[in-house]
């Protein structure tokens, strides 16, 4: 239960694949652009992690929170909008050091990387393709490359707990 809390709260905020790849629009380039600039550190991955483990007791308490609430989000202040409806959820962001807006950008970059690293880890490919090395920077790729296990610790992408 708890990994599928931290899954469709990821959702909430990382089902911007869809509006990432198949809406291009100017607000969506400059979303692209945004989450391209954002520099993942290890002190905003702990940030990021603590706040999404706080949020699964909201995820419980509000059932809708859970049930593609941001699927439909257009860009990156729509998935903003979304989270904001929630005032336990802007708390805790708020008590972890985030804005809903960093929060958004935030984990949505660390999924980007995540997912692409873990390909790479795979063998799915040897080398990052080109197109995906525009829309995640070298740098946040080398930084989850370096800091893989202890990411997934953090953030549950694993599946462990």
């Amino acid at each position: 239960m708890k990994r599928t809390a931290v899954i469709s709260i990821a959702a909430l905020v990382a089902l911007g694949a869809a509006y990432g790849q198949g809406k291009r629009d100017a607000g969506n380039d400059a979303d692209q652009k945004e989450l391209y600039n954002y520099v993942l550190t290890m002190d905003k991955v702990q940030k990021l992690g603590n706040a999404t483990k706080e949020m699964q007791e909201v995820a419980r308490k509000h059932p809708e929170f859970n049930e593609g609430h941001g699927a439909d989000a257009k860009n990156l202040d729509e998935m903003v909008a979304k989270i904001q409806k929630y005032p336990e959820i802007t708390s805790i962001l708020s008590k972890n050091g985030l804005t809903p807006r960093e929060y958004a950008v935030g984990f949505f970059t660390l999924m980007q990387a995540s997912m692409a690293v873990g390909f790479k880890k795979s063998g799915t490919y040897k080398d990052y393709p080109p197109k995906m090395l525009q829309l995640v920077s070298k740098q946040n790729l080398d930084f989850v490359d370096q800091h893989f296990d202890e990411i997934k610790k953090l953030t549950n992408m694993g599946g462990d707990q």
